[in-house]
């Protein structure tokens, strides 16, 4: 696991300081949900709604480098008290844009590190519980040219988390969004 992770980071340097010129700068703001895949926090968190804000940091050819950041929030009722859950999940990824020349439809995929800060609220206890998990991702996005330099981006990613602890409930999920993306007008699709 520790190589893999050295080998992500290393190709991550590579690809974003072997290029002098970087022509990105396309922000995205995105909405939708968290649908958690482990079973408990399935039956107990149901669906958590999410805002993603992103921003294309690096491009060269056909990839492309995303840093992004969002907040995940559900309120749940327990033992006659509300349980809220605060997720700010960051995501550092790389996407490959699938040449589709003279399409209304710009695919990409990719994968990346994904870091999710945790802050669990519950009257029940004393204190919030905070935590942070780390893991990978994989995604895939589909991008529709509106009119100006708009994009339409419906994006689906499965977030797979590492818990800290073991006792620590697996927040690792499905995040699908939707929203648009405002690419400048030099960067080439």
């Amino acid at each position: 696991m520790k190589s893999l992770r050295n080998l992500i980071y290393s190709m991550l340097t590579i690809l974003i300081f072997g290029s002098s010129v970087s022509k990105a700068q396309i922000p995205s703001v995105k909405v939708g949900i968290y649908d958690f895949v482990d079973n408990t926090a399935s039956e107990f968190y149901v669906l958590a709604p999410t805002v993603i804000f992103g921003y294309d940091v690096w491009k060269r050819s056909q990839l492309d480098l995303e840093m992004s950041v969002g907040l995940s929030f559900n309120r749940t009722r327990y033992n006659s008290h509300y349980h809220n859950l605060y997720m700010v999940p960051f995501m550092a990824t790389v996407y490959y844009n699938l040449p589709n020349p003279g399409a209304k439809l710009w695919p990409s995929i990719g994968m990346g590190t994904s870091l999710l800060w945790k802050a669990d609220y519950n009257r029940d206890f004393d204190k919030t519980h905070y935590s942070i998990a780390y893991g990978f991702h994989a995604t895939g996005i589909l991008n529709i040219p509106l009119n100006g330099d708009l994009l339409l981006t419906f994006q689906m990613t499965y977030n797979l988390l590492i818990p800290p602890v073991t006792e620590e409930v697996n927040l690792s999920g499905m995040i699908l969004t939707v929203g648009l993306s405002f690419p400048a007008k030099h960067v080439d699709q």
